[in-house]
């Protein structure tokens, strides 16, 4: 990994800052039927490393939460979930 940090300084890059929880993305698993050169997680056939069901069944719960506690501030809100990686592309069943 690059030390980005030393450069970020150079170029007077912004402070980042905390804003409110807007999308939470959810990498299913890096297996994939295709192996793009461009794949930030290096996905591919060869992967096997896909999200167990007790990880899901966490995932859920947090949604839960989170969407019942983002209701209650404020029902205008928009939040988005992506739920990503190649495994639901190649699984024999989803369930």
């Amino acid at each position: 990994m690059h030390a980005t940090l030393p450069r970020l300084n150079e170029l007077c890059f912004p402070a980042i800052e905390r804003r409110r929880l807007q999308t939470l993305q959810v990498n299913l698993g890096y297996k994939c039927n295709q192996a793009c050169l461009h794949c930030h997680v290096n996905a591919g056939p060869t992967r096997t490393e896909i999200m167990g069901s007790g990880t899901i069944d966490t995932v859920v719960r947090f949604l839960e939460l989170l969407l019942s506690a983002m209701s209650a501030a404020s029902a205008s809100a928009a939040f988005e979930v992506r739920f990503v990686g190649g495994g639901s592309l190649v699984a024999d069943e989803v369930t």
